[in-house]
């Protein structure tokens, strides 16, 4: 990827709200494309995909039905959080690279 795509990703999301739920799929999508890596699949039998059912073994025996926001067997977990604005306000304080 160029540094001016780069560069328009980050100009995209900086302006994108605090929403995790209307903001984090696409987010993602959109950096594996520009990472130039593939994208999340639409089933999880692949073991890459969004929403991927887990179940929670709690230390009392009982479990709890939970999903991980984005997982790739193998190679990673990732859960979105919501932006907070507080942490903007410090990101517009780091030097333009």
């Amino acid at each position: 990827m160029s540094s001016e795509g780069a560069k328009a990703f980050i100009a995209r999301w900086a302006a994108a709200s605090a929403s995790e739920r209307a903001n984090s799929q696409p987010f993602l999508c959109e950096l594996c494309n520009m990472l130039g890596v593939a994208r999340p699949e639409p089933t999880r039998e692949t073991g890459y995909a969004f929403e991927y059912d887990v179940i929670e073994h709690h230390p009392d025996g009982s479990t709890t039905k939970g999903r991980i926001d984005l997982y790739k067997r193998a190679c990673f977990v990732l859960e979105s959080k919501q932006f907070q604005a507080a942490t903007r306000s410090r990101l517009g304080n780091l030097p333009a690279g």
